[in-house]
């Protein structure tokens, strides 16, 4: 019985994990969010203090230039940041500004909530963010862009 229900279960991640599609954003996509995942995975690896510190507060200031950023690659670069650890702050800015951006995203929400994101040539899985987290706040922008709310606050 138990043997049953492990190879039941391995069955339902497998297909769970292949049913899952592997999106590789758009160069121009790439451009506007890799300087960010740099500095975040760079943080990361960096021991607590000043350098750590540092590296996020510059990730949050070249996200904020994706907040005044309104063309179609700005969008789509904040729903891809939502797959990423990038700090606390700027991680519930960031959901912040994708539901005040309203159902324009709404096609990108979907296109990513259960997608792997990858980029050619870097390695990013340090900072990706676990999946029943980006499956919430993925899920939570959606029902409040739904509902015609915002998340967080100015």
């Amino acid at each position: 019985m138990t043997r049953a229900f492990l190879v039941v279960a391995l069955m339902i991640a497998l297909q769970t994990i292949s049913s899952a599609s592997t999106v590789i954003p758009a160069s121009d996509v790439q451009k506007r969010v890799q300087p960010i995942l740099d500095l975040c995975r760079k943080a990361k690896a960096a021991a607590a203090g000043a350098d750590q510190n540092t590296a996020f507060f510059e990730a949050a200031r070249l996200t904020g230039k994706l907040f005044k950023d309104t063309t179609k690659a700005s969008d789509e670069a904040l729903i891809v940041l939502m797959n990423f650890y990038v700090g606390e702050a700027t991680g519930e800015d960031v959901l912040h500004h994708v539901t005040i951006r309203g159902r324009r995203m709404l096609p990108l929400l979907l296109k990513y909530r259960d997608a792997r994101v990858i980029f050619p040539k870097k390695d990013y899985a340090s900072i990706l963010l676990p999946a029943d987290v980006r499956r919430e706040d993925f899920d939570s922008a959606i029902k409040s862009i739904k509902a015609g709310k915002t998340l967080g606050e100015d």
